[in-house]
């Protein structure tokens, strides 16, 4: 009798609408909340799930092909908690785990099966990515207080100096807006080919706009990490449309004559752009000085210390959490050069939880980069296929970047990177 009363009240009626309102309270949170804040907003969404799934007749967890290697990395991630030399900070590193594991799950069962509610999802990500951008934009011309060495000043003309924006995300870092911009940009490319594709073309152009926004504002954070991710999910996307364009619309010459027009201006203005920018062009160039750039001697050091860490701890790691990596790296880093993680996602997960876990996490990036091909040479609809393969560009840029920065653990990113996998599955079990 109970339940029957709660599955008829108002508010089990529209729990789903309820979980969805509070995930777009918390992707727009992302912005400028503190991490308490991100976590709190995660818990509350987990627990609609939770109370959907144990008192909403017919509903059961739901689970995707990706789901063994995400169980098997927390699995074994668990296990480096047991074996830490520092459990109790490793457990805090391990909770952090679980809470965005907490997300998935609620992404993944809020969407699936309900395709307008992706869409709501890539829009709410897209215009926030957005507002984020002109912040950013506003910056780089208006000026902005530079809170941290962030450019190696050393032999450098003043006219190759940047004014590296950090937007509104906390803390404030070029790197981490670089970051999240990063995780963003590929739900605007979607967007816009989406609307293209329904022939709904102001929504395209809005999204267009937006997506050159978020392009530019990536450029203005000077982060040489993300530019290297940005030219990945550029290809990505430039060779997945075209391999669609020549395959599924292939008696459309005059849509392949525009895709060339705009993949040649594309390439002219970013090397106009590239030969105008004195600043832009050391930023680049320096990528490549390897120890001769004061930041990249910083990190080949730190990846140094870091590799005799793992060494010395390759089966289950030293545990999880950059707590535990602070308290460990101590004892192994060279002098002048102490840090906060090991500035590679691939190497920070094997120090923290073994080579197995870094087994499981390459296994679930794996799986999605296959899914991504398999979907570009399948012949499902056009428009399952763009949904799919921009959440996989926007998962491999985000993995690119992190092979030269940990930006990839803070909230801002694993919130959206958990999102895109969700809606990989989801798309998936509905193709």
């Amino acid at each position: 009798m109970f339940l029957k009363l709660l599955n008829e009240s108002l508010f089990f009626k529209k729990i789903d609408y309820i979980i969805l309102f509070l995930i777009a309270i918390l992707l727009i949170s992302l912005t400028f909340a503190s991490t308490s804040v991100i976590g709190l907003l995660i818990g509350l969404c987990f627990l609609m799930l939770v109370a959907k799934l144990l008192f909403k007749e017919g509903k059961k967890l739901t689970f995707s092909e990706f789901d063994k290697p995400i169980f098997l990395y927390v699995f074994i991630v668990g296990l480096s908690v047991a074996f830490s030399p520092l459990f109790f900070p490793s457990l805090k590193g391990y909770l952090k785990l679980l809470t965005y594991f907490c997300v998935y799950l609620t992404f993944f069962n809020v969407l699936e099966g309900c395709k307008k509610r992706t869409y709501f999802i890539l829009g709410i990500i897209t215009l926030t990515a957005f507002t984020e951008s002109i912040i950013a934009i506003h910056q780089n011309f208006f000026g902005i207080e530079s809170l941290a060495t962030w450019q190696d000043h050393s032999g450098v003309n003043p006219e190759q100096l940047m004014t590296r924006v950090y937007g509104t995300l906390q803390p404030f870092n070029p790197n981490l807006l670089a970051g999240y911009l990063i995780a963003s940009i590929s739900s605007a490319a979607g967007l816009f080919f989406i609307f293209a594709h329904k022939k709904q073309f102001q929504l395209a152009v809005l999204s267009l706009i937006a997506f050159l926004a978020i392009m530019a504002a990536i450029v203005f954070t000077g982060s040489r990490g993300s530019y290297i991710a940005l030219f990945v999910v550029l290809s990505g996307i430039f060779l997945t449309s075209g391999h669609i364009i020549w395959h599924d619309f292939s008696e459309k010459i005059l849509l392949k004559k525009l895709w060339l027009y705009i993949v040649f201006a594309g390439c002219a203005a970013t090397l106009f752009l590239i030969l105008s920018s004195p600043a832009l062009q050391h930023r680049i160039t320096s990528i490549f000085t390897v120890s001769e750039d004061s930041s990249n001697a910083f990190r080949l050091n730190v990846y140094m210390a870091s590799l005799k860490m793992f060494f010395d701890s390759w089966i289950i790691g030293i545990g999880p959490g950059n707590e535990t990596f602070r308290l460990i790296y101590g004892l192994y880093m060279r002098t002048g050069f102490d840090a906060l993680g090991t500035y590679c996602v691939p190497l920070e997960i094997a120090v923290e939880s073994g080579i197995f876990a870094l087994l499981a996490f390459s296994w679930l990036i794996i799986k999605i980069f296959i899914s991504g091909v398999k979907t570009v040479l399948s012949k499902a609809d056009v428009e399952q296929k763009i949904l799919i393969l921009i959440c996989v560009i926007g998962i491999i840029g985000i993995m690119t970047h992190g092979l030269v920065d940990t930006i990839f653990f803070r909230p801002q990113v694993q919130v959206i990177f958990w999102m895109l996998v969700a809606m990989v599955g989801t798309n998936l079990n509905n193709k």
